[in-house]
């Protein structure tokens, strides 16, 4: 069992060890409040606010196992307050009179805030680096696939050839603008708090400000203009970049999802022999993986919401909003490792299905080359007139179940302008890939 389960911010029950249970558990998060009220002993001793011996003393027993979790969970039954109860405990474990220098003018908002600020920062680096990670991953099969031709489709319906690495390689973007907004947001969003009571560092006169920037540069975080105890546009922003890379992740997945069904068969999540798809049904190989990941990117956009209501808070200080952050923070950054776990595994083992790419590109037997037959005719008729005959021929090959490639060289007006070689020529599916391959390599062209 975890020490001080419960406490803090919470993660939910997902795949998420290193971001779930190590950075937003219940004993990290009394070990980053301990670490704050430390680093700023530490300052305060250093500008001569208080004694240096009991700063010394303060960093000394600034060990969460030093803290007697029985003793914490009795000073919170007894204080009903979220930080009160820890700076009791570690007071307690401080030699002489140390103990009463912590928390020395600064206010709980500005521990959890600043301590949250530390945990938020840390599994946002890691979710950074499991989206560079599924970048490259994404861009090599990008590369590796860049001329395989396959059907590209408009409202789940066949449109025109493509290559799966141009399919991919729009991946590929998607997740650059993702890596991009992560990384041009960190200064904005990790700042940390120490401004007092109401936000005026009125018990600390002149030193105020010092004591705020010593302390945010020794942990590492940004120092705010101003108190931001009721401004949360921060973990607003956090939270709305973590869902749209979580909605980048379910995207992806739904794209594997619907590759893996029976009658497309061009893309599934690996297989090796043991993984069972349904216990009643032994053909199965259902697509799980990509499930998960579009079920935690659904499941992100709610936490959005419950960011944006945190805005509306009161006065200088609204338990109401705040509160609600211990649900919502944690759960957004949970989420979105969880789907970068899961697409970095269906990416891995991803399996693309050659047969099942060749044979939808000749499904619609040659009427996805539509586009190119009417630009081809527009010398010869107009682009309008060309349209109208070749909506047609088309229309006509569907409603009489004929083979398009048969009702073209039939027709008077297709016949004397185009061979069968020419037909061939056009209805080839790799003639008609446009930039696919310029697109891939630009885009997916090399790792980041």
């Amino acid at each position: 069992m975890n020490r001080f389960e419960g406490v803090g911010l919470s993660c939910g029950n997902f795949k998420t060890e290193d971001v779930g249970k190590r950075i937003f558990g219940g004993e990290n998060t009394v070990r980053t409040q301990m670490q704050v009220e430390a680093a700023l002993a530490r300052v305060q001793a250093r500008l001569g606010v208080i004694p240096q011996a009991a700063a010394d003393e303060i960093n000394r027993k600034c060990d969460v196992s030093l803290i007697d979790e029985a003793e914490y969970r009795r000073q919170y039954a007894i204080t009903n307050h979220p930080l009160v109860c820890l700076i009791r405990v570690y007071a307690s474990i401080c030699d002489g009179d140390a103990g009463e220098y912590i928390h020395y003018g600064t206010t709980t908002q500005d521990i959890i805030d600043t301590a949250a600020m530390l945990q938020l920062k840390e599994a946002y680096g890691l979710i950074q680096e499991k989206t560079l990670k599924l970048r490259n991953r994404i861009a090599a099969l990008a590369r590796a696939n860049q001329d395989l031709v396959m059907m590209g489709r408009t409202n789940d319906q066949q449109a025109m050839p493509i290559t799966l690495g141009f399919k991919m390689a729009t991946w590929v973007d998607e997740l650059d603008r993702s890596i991009d907004r992560l990384a041009q947001s960190k200064d904005r969003i990790f700042v940390g708090s120490f401004f007092g009571a109401v936000g005026t560092l009125a018990s600390l006169e002149d030193k105020g400000l010092e004591i705020q920037q010593q302390l945010m540069a020794e942990l590492g975080l940004g120092d705010s203009r101003i108190m931001w105890f009721t401004s949360r546009d921060r973990l607003v922003e956090l939270i709305s970049n973590l869902a749209i890379l979580s909605g980048t992740l379910g995207r992806i997945a739904n794209e594997v999802y619907n590759g893996q069904r029976s009658e497309v068969d061009e893309l599934s999540e690996g297989f090796k022999p043991g993984k069972v798809g349904s216990s009643t049904m032994p053909h199965k190989r259902n697509p799980f993986i990509p499930g998960e990941v579009i079920s935690y990117a659904r499941l992100s956009r709610s936490v959005v919401v419950d960011a944006l209501t945190c805005m509306e808070g009161t006065n200088e200080r609204d338990v109401r909003t705040i509160g609600l952050e211990n649900e919502f923070l944690a759960r957004g950054c949970c989420l979105a490792d969880a789907a970068l776990s899961r697409a970095l595994v269906l990416m891995e083992d991803l399996e693309i299905h050659t047969n099942g790419i060749r044979r939808n590109l000749d499904l619609l037997g040659g009427l996805v080359y539509a586009e190119a037959l009417m630009m081809r005719l527009s010398a010869d008729y107009g682009r309008l007139e060309a349209h109208e005959l070749i909506y047609e021929l088309a229309q006509t090959a569907i409603s009489e179940h004929q083979p398009f490639r048969q009702v073209l060289p039939a027709d008077p007006r297709v016949g004397s302008k185009l061979t069968e070689a020419d037909l061939d020529e056009i209805m080839n599916p790799a003639h008609y890939i446009g930039l696919s391959t310029y697109f891939t390599e630009t885009i997916a062209g090399s790792d980041r």
